[in-house]
């Protein structure tokens, strides 16, 4: 390990510092450009049929959307064996793409992103007058 005198250590970072006048502190500049630029977008449906969730299906692919997913159509109308069939699809391409899908209630679904941690609580009802 070599020593290096304090200016030189400062002109290593291009910035030029009067130690006579700041003996106390040095303030650096840090490069923002490396912000993260990731968007999320927030998106709803209705499923009435198996052949509507290709867009979802597309959305869980892309990895930067949070669906919500209302299934309650497609269960009355289609039946269960077709909500089982849409839910093991989209359960495919979640996995693929490592997302993750949570059952709300009976009626909808979420799936988020990777990078989106859906945790389960307990429900919170509301404080009885006593």
């Amino acid at each position: 390990m070599t020593d290096l005198p304090f200016d030189k250590f400062l002109n290593l970072f291009k910035k030029k510092v009067d130690l006579q006048e700041s003996n106390e502190y040095v303030e650096l500049e840090v490069d923002q450009k490396s912000k993260p630029t990731t968007k999320l977008y927030v998106k709803y449906y209705s499923l009435v049929k198996f052949e509507d969730a290709s867009s979802v299906l597309n959305d869980i692919r892309s990895g930067s959307t949070l669906s919500f997913i209302k299934v309650k159509d497609i269960r009355e109308k289609g039946g269960l064996d077709e909500l089982k069939r849409t839910i093991s699809k989209m359960k495919r391409s979640a996995d693929a793409a490592e997302a993750q899908i949570v059952g709300i209630d009976e009626d909808y679904i979420l799936v988020v992103p990777n990078f989106v941690n859906v945790s389960k609580g307990d429900i919170l009802a509301p404080k009885s007058e006593a």
